[in-house]
């Protein structure tokens, strides 16, 4: 379905073909964007219905939320900005600004930089934060508090993260109630 505001963007079809291209034979995470795609249209589709005047695009939201974590096919530094990087390079401006996704912000905060651009602007990318954060490996629904508490004890080991995660959470955490109030 094409909107006269959106910018022509790919379709579900080619946006799980590229992300394939990148992640290979990563299944669990491929599943996971699928999930959070899912999770991501459907909400970005009750919001428009309740809320028409906002701008948000459910269509290009799905694409977001499938390709958000395209930027694990890259080793080192933070996936999340290596799927801005990825998605740029394959002229997906539209999509690479609303990925952005997770903790980078606290991330730089525990490396001294105060890096605003790092947090979400729109809620297109607000909504792609949440079915993230609300979405497990298989395709579970969970609460955010209940999946920080996941995401904490499964990479409990890597230290950094998990002090960003600590340092975002109330964040996160209102992220979600905006989201929830606006269904």
């Amino acid at each position: 379905m094409t909107h006269s505001a959106l910018p022509e963007i790919i379709s579900y079809a080619e946006g799980l073909v590229l992300l394939k291209k990148y992640l290979k034979d990563d299944v669990k995470r491929i599943r996971h964007c699928e999930g959070v795609a899912k999770i991501a249209y459907d909400t970005a589709k009750k919001i428009k219905a309740k809320h028409p005047h906002l701008p948000i695009h459910p269509e290009k939201v799905q694409i977001a939320g499938l390709l958000h974590d395209i930027g694990y096919a890259r080793e080192g530094g933070h996936h999340e900005l290596h799927s801005v990087d990825i998605l740029r390079e394959e002229h997906l401006p539209e999509i690479a600004e609303i990925v952005l996704h997770s903790y980078v912000y606290e991330l730089h905060l525990l490396e001294g930089i105060d890096d605003k651009k790092h947090l979400p602007m729109t809620l297109e990318n607000k909504i792609v934060i949440f079915a993230d954060l609300v979405c497990d490996h298989n395709h579970e629904i969970f609460a955010a508090s209940e999946r920080i508490a996941e995401i904490k004890e499964r990479k409990k080991h890597e230290t950094k993260r998990m002090l960003a995660l600590e340092k975002a959470e109330a964040r996160l955490l209102l992220i979600e109630a905006e989201i929830l109030n606006l269904l």
